[in-house]
């Protein structure tokens, strides 16, 4: 997040503010207990196996939410079960490393996660979708890969169609700082699926940044990390925090149960990373505003970081749906340019315009939903833009300063926004990053 002269960077010591938070998580029980099995990973069939323990009749037995076997009942804030099995908040039997689903969050088709990985063992229904991450077509099929990352190949459904974001959009909801604490201005927001989890910076001065995280359906936010120095964050493909560690200008990864780092750091020499994203095959860019945009290639090493550009302020960034473009948002000028990426992860020597004026001051952070609508935070509210660059519509969520998706379903919008994180649920499923 960059010094502007605008309100945007005002820090707030303290807030008082209600709020409702969604129920959502990306990670479904992975047991059923003694009973009906819901194997680990698929999703059950009509009249799936049961166990010892329970009848499954066509799709299964379920209560508003789903009712497993002896590992336990849903309750009536559960969410709709996934062709035959449904978790529950109290889960049905155990929780993966990822968690027990929340609010009883809806079952995937691609079953089961865990920190560790393995793929689903069973089929997906017939048109599944992608619950926590896992990887299915249209027509249905297995599903093979964990949650990992944020490419869409891991998060979005081939083949599938939307309509607009802003359709059936619900209320805008705010989530302020822990009662014994404050927030100065946070940033850099990323839905970790496996554990679901919104992890975010705070960009205190002293002692230093700080990461916060917020596990729905919990109401409060809980500090994660005291002094990480970060701006902003991504998740890479094992699922490890990356964070743009400005105060060190470095790039670190941190293990997202412990916060301890994983890996070693790779400096930036002079560069001073603000936002930063890790494509699928392991390339990192990250933006600094004073000096360019830059790429550290796969096993990167300190000094490694190459500058493509420098732009006027580059600041925001995100990455197409088929990882072939990179959009890169520009304070400076408030615009958005796109740059072709080779099948190396390199970078085009020239750019093409994307959006050349947004309707509000800045370009900060980004997003991207499953539809390659490209969501532009600024000092209005997060603007969205359709795969052609035309204007769709801005979801009014205040001076806003990063955006990514989570929950069961990845409809939930999540909003850094001065002193508050705020959330809304849109229409179309985007990426955890």
């Amino acid at each position: 997040m960059l010094g502007m002269s605008f309100s945007l960077f005002a820090r707030t010591s303290s807030l008082v503010l209600t709020f409702s938070l969604l129920g959502c998580s990306d990670s479904a029980s992975p047991n059923s207990g003694a009973g009906g099995t819901t194997s680990n990973g698929g999703a059950q069939a009509k009249g799936g196996a049961v166990g010892s323990g329970g009848t499954s009749t066509a799709g299964g037995t379920t209560s508003n939410g789903g009712t497993t076997s002896s590992g336990g009942t849903s309750t009536s804030t559960g969410g709709a079960p996934a062709n035959g099995g449904a978790s529950s908040r109290g889960g049905a039997g155990g929780s993966s490393n990822g968690g027990s689903a929340a609010l009883g969050g809806t079952q995937s088709a691609g079953g089961t996660s865990s920190m560790s990985g393995g793929a689903a063992s069973g089929g997906a229904t017939t048109g599944g979708t992608t619950g926590a991450g896992g990887s299915v077509t249209a027509s249905g099929g297995s599903s093979t890969t964990m949650p990992k990352g944020s490419a869409a190949k891991y998060h979005c459904t081939a083949g599938a169609t939307y309509g607009s974001p802003l359709t059936g959009m619900g209320s805008i909801a705010q989530v302020s700082a822990p009662s014994s604490d404050y927030f100065a201005f946070i940033e850099g927001p990323v839905w970790i699926a496996p554990l679901g989890t919104v992890f975010f910076s705070d960009n205190a001065s002293s002692p230093s940044e700080r990461i916060f995280k917020l596990v729905p359906p919990a109401t409060s936010p809980m500090l994660f990390l005291g002094t990480s120095g970060t701006n902003g964050l991504a998740v890479d493909n094992d699922n490890k925090l990356v964070g743009a560690d400005q105060r060190n200008k470095r790039i670190t990864r941190l293990d997202p149960m412990t916060g301890q780092s994983s890996g070693t750091a790779i400096s930036t020499g002079s560069a001073k990373p603000n936002d930063v994203l890790v494509r699928s095959d392991g390339n990192i860019y990250f933006t600094d505003p004073d000096s360019g945009f830059y790429r550290i290639p796969p096993g990167g090493t300190p000094g490694s970081a190459m500058r493509v550009t420098q732009g006027s302020r580059p600041n925001g960034l995100v990455l197409s749906l088929d990882e072939n473009t990179l959009y890169v948002g520009d304070v400076g000028n408030r615009s958005i340019s796109q740059w072709t990426i080779a099948a190396d992860g390199s970078v085009s020597a020239t750019s093409t315009p994307f959006v050349a004026q947004t309707k509000s001051d800045t370009v900060d952070g980004m997003c991207l939903d499953c539809a390659g609508n490209v969501y532009a935070s600024t000092a209005n509210g997060v603007e969205i833009y359709s795969p052609t660059g035309s204007y769709v519509g801005t979801v009014m969520t205040g001076e806003s300063s990063n955006c990514t998706f989570g929950g069961a379903d990845r409809k939930t919008m999540f909003v850094t926004s001065r002193a508050v994180l705020k959330h809304v649920t849109l229409g179309v499923p985007g990426l955890p990053n």
